[in-house]
């Protein structure tokens, strides 16, 4: 009895012409090969499933085919190509640098690479994840990989050519696997369904083509479980069904719910959706890709050549972008970016999307650590404008003749006049001053995390021409400020074009200003109003 064999490895091209995809190295390779000027080193970059390992076996089976007759090596069909498509054949000799990584593994490389082929014309070391090797293994691989004996050919393939060293990456040929395009693997995978007897429709390969993410060996994975239940016609619900995900309609309607700020329903849906045993991972990825064709709907004239999506449901999201702002729209793909990113590492990854789902719906920042603005409980202090002492317990001083002081009087009555004017004067520096207090929070988490929760739960009260003042929870919150107070004010020098000091002090229990400080700041204050020096006697 034949043992069985993946959907993947059943449908492994062996030769050029069968490679997805990537035809612009198939017309490098082959030329190479028709003209004898193979590279005695090759690095194949590029994503999972792209080919790399497979083109590094066909690569070498046409150096050592058997059949000289050949014009289009390799044959496929001679002793060597069959013994290298199964894995027998001596001189081609796969390591993977994952598992054998240190400087002996390298060492034993070296001295095997002294010895001739023994069945075939050039001895090929494929070595697969090459960027796992370790520096001291690279170091010992350099000269080897410069300066081969002429019958040794070197094949390196990686996922991540950036942890290569330079030295490394000058030695080699570099061919970049590319992903293959949508169209290509529904096309493939639709070859295969025929093959097996199976019946698909349009809409379910356009789904396994976007899950695979131009991934082959991704599609042929998803489609060989889905084939796997003994179905002899899938459409659309069922590979959604075995994929753990949901229709384009729950992403709409959830997204309706997000718009409307109901945060109700918005999360009893998605209770619902994970209730059918939903895959909550698989949800996140989707409805990012939702906001993605949102805004692919929004703007673009045509969207149908970028989006794998029916007529219907095109038309249903151009419906819902013309009700979305630019502004929503990237805050929300960003809050999905830092979902999928943060579930990655978590154990509670239902817990994260349901943040992210009431996030989106009242408008507040993803893991933002302090209260939005407009709920926070400190009010900013600014000094207010007045023309006289307010201080019950301070004697009036009598007023001075119009005569000796007339351009006083004309300013106290301009004053009397723009009173109205000084709430919303108010108002508005406050609202500055909050958003000047936000944008030093967030310096201040890429320069020094540890303090950022700190800096968001304080309050910027006050700011003059020489400092500016703070007010905190607690004396623990202050000592963490004032321990960065030189970061605190180069950041705020740095966003107002000033030098200030810092004051900082707990809420509800600072001093007393000084008041002849206050009569001054109460003059300068209304002196930016009435746009006229004042003095206030």
């Amino acid at each position: 009895m034949q043992q069985y064999r993946a959907l993947y490895r059943e449908n492994r091209p062996e030769v050029f012409d069968e490679i997805l995809g990537q035809e612009h190295i198939v017309k490098i390779l082959k030329h190479q090969i028709a003209t004898d000027t193979v590279s005695h080193a090759y690095l194949f970059c590029g994503t999972r499933g792209t080919g790399k390992t497979t083109t590094a076996r066909i690569l070498a089976k046409a150096v050592n085919c058997a059949d000289e007759g050949c014009t289009d090596k390799p044959c496929g069909k001679c002793d060597n190509c069959r013994a290298i498509a199964d894995g027998n054949f001596m001189d081609v000799i796969e390591i993977d640098a994952a598992s054998n990584n240190g400087v002996d593994n390298i060492r034993e490389l070296r001295e095997s690479v002294k010895y001739p082929p023994t069945v075939g014309r050039k001895k090929v070391y494929i070595i697969d994840e090459v960027h796992m090797l370790s520096s001291g293994a690279f170091n010992a691989l350099l000269k080897t990989l410069e300066e081969p004996p002429e019958n040794v050919m070197f094949i390196l393939a990686t996922t991540d050519p950036e942890k290569l060293p330079q030295t490394v990456l000058s030695r080699c040929m570099r061919l970049d696997f590319k992903r293959v395009p949508a169209q290509v693997i529904m096309d493939n995978m639709k070859a295969i369904c025929t093959k097996n007897g199976v019946d698909i429709t349009d809409g379910a390969l356009r789904l396994l083509a976007s899950n695979a993410d131009g991934s082959v060996r991704d599609s042929l994975s998803i489609l060989e479980q889905c084939m796997s239940s003994g179905e002899q016609t899938m459409d659309r619900d069922t590979v959604l069904e075995f994929l753990g995900a949901v229709s384009e309609d729950f992403y709409l309607e959830l997204t309706d719910r997000v718009l409307e700020h109901n945060v109700s329903e918005s999360l009893v849906l998605l209770d619902n959706a994970l209730q059918e045993g939903k895959d909550v991972k698989q949800l996140m990825k989707d409805w990012m890709a939702h906001y993605r064709n949102l805004l692919i709907a929004k703007f673009v004239n045509n969207p149908e050549d970028m989006l794998n999506m029916s007529t219907e449901n095109i038309a249903k999201l151009k419906e819902q972008s013309s009700h979305m702002e630019l502004e929503e729209l990237n805050g929300s793909i960003v809050t999905l970016a830092k979902l999928n990113n943060d579930a990655r590492y978590s154990t509670q990854a239902r817990i994260l999307m349901e943040v992210a789902v009431v996030s989106i719906a009242t408008g507040a920042e993803y893991g933002q650590t302090s209260a939005p603005r407009a709920q926070r409980t400190a009010a900013p202090r600014v000094s207010t404008p007045r023309t006289a002492k307010s201080s019950a317990s301070a004697p009036a001083k009598p007023a001075e003749p119009a005569a000796v002081k007339p351009i006083e009087a004309a300013q106290v009555e301009t004053a009397s006049a723009s009173a109205a004017e000084v709430p919303a004067a108010l108002s508005q520096a406050s609202e500055d001053m909050n958003e000047l207090w936000d944008e030093v929070a967030e310096k201040i988490t890429k320069k020094s995390p540890s303090t950022s929760a700190f800096i968001r739960r304080a309050t910027l009260s006050e700011l003059s021409e020489s400092e500016f003042k703070v007010i905190v929870d607690n004396d623990f919150s202050r000592g963490k400020l004032e321990k960065e107070q030189q970061l605190i004010c180069e950041i705020m020098e740095e966003l107002t074009g000033k030098t200030r000091k810092m004051a900082c002090r707990i809420n509800g229990d600072g001093p007393e200003e000084n008041e002849s400080k206050s009569f001054d700041d109460a003059a300068s204050a209304a002196a930016d109003i009435l746009g006229t020096k004042v003095e206030i006697k």
